[in-house]
């Protein structure tokens, strides 16, 4: 559960955890446990963050937005609907939740995943600022 008002300790705390996530180029299989933790950490940093960025590297354009769905919602944001037209092969979806804007290209690396960037200017929101994962795909499906 997260804590109403958490301490700059539990959240040094909760990005370390968040941290070994930081090396991986795919998504690791976590139990059902972890993707709780995961889920809380995150949404307790959404939050406190003034806005969010969403990366996507998926291997098809189905699965980036789906998986862009469920986290937008996770992360208290309206329905998304993204006339995103068709694409074949990986991709990357970047969406800014500030602004609700997009962008989409052709993805030729390897990693896959789900990256979530928390943004603010507040001084005790700069602790958890940073670009973590990447998380898997379903982690709020």
């Amino acid at each position: 559960m997260v804590s109403p008002t958490p301490d700059i300790t539990d959240i040094a705390t909760r990005r370390q955890a968040l941290n070994r996530f930081s090396c991986l180029r795919v998504a690791p299989t976590l139990s059902a446990e972890e993707q709780s933790d995961i889920r809380e950490t995150l949404l307790l940093f959404n939050q406190l963050s003034e806005y969010q960025t969403l990366g996507i590297c998926a291997d098809d354009l189905p699965t980036a937005k789906t998986a862009l769905e469920t986290y937008a919602i996770a992360l208290g944001c309206p329905p998304i609907t993204l006339d995103l037209g068709e694409r074949s092969g990986a991709v990357y979806l970047k969406f800014n939740t500030l602004k609700g804007a997009w962008y989409l290209d052709d993805y030729a690396e390897i990693s896959r995943g789900v990256l979530v960037s928390y943004h603010g200017a507040d001084p005790e929101v700069d602790l958890l600022n940073g670009t973590y994962g990447p998380f898997p795909f379903d982690l709020f499906a």
